[in-house]
């Protein structure tokens, strides 16, 4: 559950104080001192909530507030807690007597981080700008120096496949330097016919069985089989 409200919103003045509303609540709290602000209303005879009343004597009314900027001692002081609270103004205000936390809060933002940015000191860590940027361009100067390790990556791999294929011979290189050639010559060079074009002889039968058996063993040794569609004896035709 939440708060219960301070006071019935029906019938409740909203708006600027008037002159005479200010005298009603100035006058009660002097006679009769700070009570419950939710009765304060009720007891002076105002038509405003409790809370109105608590701030408008709070920042405005009370005699002891201060009117007018922050002297120098007093936004040094504002300076130096600031630097140990942060943005706690109502802490601040109470180490200021006269002042209200959003007196102080108003004066931080308009008049006081305007100075200290103009002094080259960072209003949030209250230290020196060049500072904070000579850190940052030293850890960029340290991070230029180291190469990318992707790159030392790329160049070992690219250095390891060009040394394999340097080393692997290719299947047409091994084919060209093998010693014994893939289909050898069957025919007999002599030139039994004495004739002078140079074509070989031909024996008849014994030449024809020898076709044969070099052609069936072509066929299991290089795994020609499935040209035939699986047959090791496919039919010759001359």
């Amino acid at each position: 559950m939440g708060r219960k409200p301070c006071c019935d919103k029906l019938g409740v003045k909203k708006g600027p104080w008037s002159a005479e509303e200010d005298k009603m609540l100035v006058d009660f709290i002097l006679t009769n001192g700070q009570c419950c602000w939710r009765a304060v209303p009720k007891l002076a005879g105002l038509l405003r909530c409790g809370k109105s009343c608590r701030l408008r004597w709070t920042n405005y009314l009370r005699p002891d507030l201060k009117r007018g900027l922050l002297n120098d001692d007093e936004e040094q002081l504002v300076i130096d807690l600031h630097a140990r609270l942060g943005n706690r103004w109502s802490k601040i205000a109470a180490r200021l007597p006269g002042r209200t936390d959003n007196e102080i809060k108003n004066h931080w933002n308009t008049h006081i981080k305007k100075k200290l940015l103009k002094m080259g000191i960072d209003p949030l860590t209250h230290e020196p700008l060049n500072k904070q940027l000579g850190s940052l361009g030293s850890a960029s100067e340290s991070g230029d120096d180291q190469p990318p390790a992707t790159g030392k990556v790329a160049h070992h791999t690219a250095t390891e496949s060009s040394s394999q294929q340097s080393e692997a011979p290719t299947t047409v290189d091994s084919l060209l330097d093998d010693d014994f050639p893939l289909v050898g010559s069957p025919w007999p060079s002599s030139e039994a016919d004495g004739g002078s074009s140079g074509m070989p002889a031909w024996d008849g039968e014994s030449e024809a069985d020898w076709l044969l058996d070099y052609h069936q063993l072509s066929v299991l040794e290089f795994g020609l089989e499935n040209l035939f569609g699986g047959d090791v004896n496919p039919p010759l035709t001359y």
